[in-house]
């Protein structure tokens, strides 16, 4: 994946350089709201590759609001971004006062984009032909064609009740928008769901927003929009550049920067950390270091009781209290000389990048790094049951909280 990336982003500046008239060098690049630390890594280290140094990570909802406030003059306005695009959902809340945006939560599902909308469509139209005798594909790699076409009619149907689907293997009925809405309700729903429950984590009433942006190229379908706007109460702008939004972000983030460099004010963004970042304890669970919604930059230490020997930590992020339904870090390995404590201190950057330093018992404070080797289960499961870190009882799975769960049949 990073040299796919690398590809793209290599082509990207030179449409940039052919653009502009000047070699482009540096980049602002947007990411998922669920991207963690190492997927982050990866996107720096495919800029890099393609000759780009990678200013800003940003999160792509936020790039959007920050286009939508550009220009508008607004004051502590609170606006909600719906990020719908080919491969996820990412939601986001800020707050804008003019072109300084600070992000106040994030959340999303990648389970649910542009994609599976086109599956299911591709599904029916799959459907249409096998009652005419011809049979469904077998290899995915069969299903090109039925996907491009059910992307195609989506798009259109954006704009249209009707639309003729011409197809290579054979005639199918003209799609209606009923039909597709019909096909992928669940999926809209599940956005709606997705964006109350970021709203509720954090208390956050529909009432309390200035405006909903709703972008991405999924985001410019009717039915996603009206099952928000059902849900939320408050209407979805449509002012919004749903395509382009996330991209003028962006630029105009890369020229806040440059702004800043001579000394000048421009666009600025404060972002928040998307998922908990911690260490395995011994027996599964995951010992949060620094939390979601973390306003960053922000730094944080943890304190180890060590005794002499080898030390070894997993580190995972993600929402889940079990380490192995998170996302992996890497391993931190250590030699402990003598008894007492480490200090092991977690620092992240303005776009969430994840450094560490290290206070063994009589020496000083010194930058440590991640092995980001991959394990499998086994070795993995080994490394954590070496953890010197040990949980409460009954956060452990199986522990008290299931055995009392268990006997008074709550599930």
């Amino acid at each position: 994946p990073t040299l796919f990336t690398a590809l793209l982003l290599r082509e990207l500046k030179h449409a940039a350089t052919t653009f502009v008239g000047r070699k482009a060098t540096r980049a602002v690049i947007c990411a998922p709201t669920h991207f963690t630390d190492r997927q982050r890594a990866a996107l720096r280290d495919a800029a890099t590759l393609a000759g780009l140094d990678a200013q800003r990570i940003l999160t792509a909802p936020a790039a959007a609001a920050l286009a939508h406030g550009h220009g508008r003059g607004m004051a502590r306005k609170r606006v909600l971004v719906v990020d719908l695009g080919g491969g996820g959902l990412g939601v986001c809340v800020v707050q804008v006062t003019g072109d300084d945006l600070e992000v106040i939560t994030t959340g999303g599902d990648p389970m649910v984009g542009g994609l599976d909308f086109d599956s299911r469509i591709a599904e029916a139209l799959a459907s249409d032909l096998a009652a005419q005798g011809i049979p469904r594909p077998e290899h995915p790699l069969d299903w090109g064609h039925l996907r491009t076409a059910a992307e195609t009619a989506k798009v259109a149907l954006s704009e249209r009740e009707q639309v003729e689907v011409p197809l290579s293997t054979g005639t199918v009925p003209p799609l209606t928008r009923e039909r597709m809405e019909a096909l992928t309700a669940d999926l809209a729903q599940r956005v709606t769901s997705v964006v109350r429950e970021v709203l509720d984590s954090n208390a956050l009433s529909p009432q309390g927003l200035d405006a909903v942006l709703l972008v991405g190229g999924q985001g410019r379908t009717p039915l996603v929009r009206r099952r928000l706007e059902e849900s939320l109460g408050v209407p979805v702008r449509d002012d919004v550049d749903a395509r382009g939004a996330v991209a003028l972000g962006a630029a105009l983030l890369g020229h806040g920067i440059l702004l800043s460099e001579g000394g000048k004010p421009g666009a600025s963004v404060s972002e928040v950390l998307s998922a908990p970042i911690g260490v395995a304890e011994r027996g599964g669970t995951l010992r949060r270091v620094l939390e979601r919604t973390t306003r960053l930059p922000a730094g944080k230490t943890l304190v180890i009781p060590v005794t002499p020997g080898p030390l070894e930590l997993a580190l995972f992020q993600g929402p889940s209290p079990l380490a192995a339904e998170n996302e992996y870090l890497g391993r931190l390995s250590l030699n402990v000389e003598r008894a007492g404590e480490v200090e092991l201190h977690f620092a992240l950057t303005a776009d969430a990048a994840l450094s560490l330093e290290a206070t063994l018992p009589g020496v000083r404070r010194q930058p440590v790094s991640l092995s980001l080797e991959d394990l499998d289960d086994a070795a993995r499961e080994a490394l954590v049951a070496r953890s010197p870190l040990i949980g409460e009882p009954e956060a452990r799975p199986g522990g008290l909280l299931k055995g009392l769960k268990k006997l008074f049949g709550r599930r």
